[in-house]
């Protein structure tokens, strides 16, 4: 598995977006891959100091409960139960951690959280806020956190659908963040990793107005991983989104190369195989460009031609 992740402005004048990716080694063989995208809000510096510290906290409250007696003690099943644990309750804590820190640094904001755990055969999907993660499977591309927003909650309530007008006047108007004095409540899910080929996650911003449908084709149409971020900006920006973008990508290499290896291979007849290559090198004669100029070829050379 590989990552591939940006981050941009886009059209404002600063980046509240905070995002951070990890590979934590326990041993030889156990890795904990974890993923972190946060969208700040507030305007400019409130929104970028909620973003900068809910992912500051999350990453060292896993780090704590990976070092701890408690996950380092017991066998993988409840490991990967205590992680699933640490995804549900994380949330709560952050929640009251950046409440307190923006009422002592005298800063509005809040920012939504959505993050990512690979652990052996087990990805731990969870969130808060409008931060989409979608799931990769066999080049097709799935929502699988849980968008919370008033139109996304329109359309589960089936007061309207996707793509609509009442949509997109509900789209920005959040259900839930992180940094609010009331509880928040956070989503979250298990995947066996047999069921993803790789994740794409990021602010609601990275991806615009753009449906499910259209993500695909931009995955899909990509030749390399290493482009879907970038033309997946691109094109939310062309949809007219104005939004800091901020995305991560993380794929299975494997199922790259075998791809690759798969596709049908020139034959040796093909001309672009065959035909000689030509001699770039020449030490019997000058080409013309360096051959010496005569003094008749010399004035000609440096006339001035023109007029008024």
């Amino acid at each position: 598995m590989a990552f591939f992740f940006a981050s941009e402005i886009n059209r404002r004048s600063s980046n509240e977006d905070s995002y951070c990716q990890m590979e934590i080694h326990m041993n030889a063989e156990a890795v904990v891959k974890a993923m972190v995208v946060a969208d700040g809000m507030g305007g400019l510096s409130g929104g970028k100091y909620y973003s900068e510290a809910a992912v500051n906290l999350w990453y060292q409250e896993l780090l704590q409960t990976l070092m701890s007696d408690r996950f380092k003690g017991n066998p993988l099943d409840r490991q990967i139960e205590i992680l699933q644990e640490f995804s549900e309750e994380i949330y709560s804590k952050l929640n009251q951690g950046l409440y307190k820190k923006g009422l002592d640094a005298g800063i509005k904001g809040g920012t939504t959280l959505s993050a990512v755990i690979h652990f052996w055969d087990t990805f731990i999907v969870s969130n808060c806020g409008d931060s989409p993660i979608y799931r990769i499977k066999n080049g097709t591309i799935e929502l699988i956190s849980e968008v919370q927003n008033v139109a996304e909650e329109m359309v589960r309530e089936g007061k309207t659908t996707a793509g609509s007008v009442l949509y997109y006047q509900n789209k920005n108007r959040l259900l839930d963040y992180l940094g609010k004095r009331k509880e928040c409540k956070p989503y979250c899910r298990l995947f066996p990793a047999e069921e993803i080929d790789g994740i794409l996650m990021g602010s609601d911003g990275a991806f615009g107005d753009l449906t499910k449908a259209e993500i695909e084709t931009i995955f899909c149409d990509c030749e390399r991983p290493q482009r879907v971020i970038g033309q997946i900006f691109e094109s939310a920006r062309e949809s007219g989104e104005e939004d800091n973008q901020t995305a991560i990508l993380y794929v299975n290499q494997e199922k790259e190369k075998n791809k690759k290896e798969s596709e049908v291979k020139f034959p040796k007849t093909d001309t672009r195989q065959s035909k000689k290559k030509e001699d770039i090198c020449c030490y019997t004669e000058l080409p013309k460009s360096k051959k010496p100029l005569s003094l008749k070829e010399k004035l000609l050379k440096n006339r001035f031609i023109g007029g008024r």
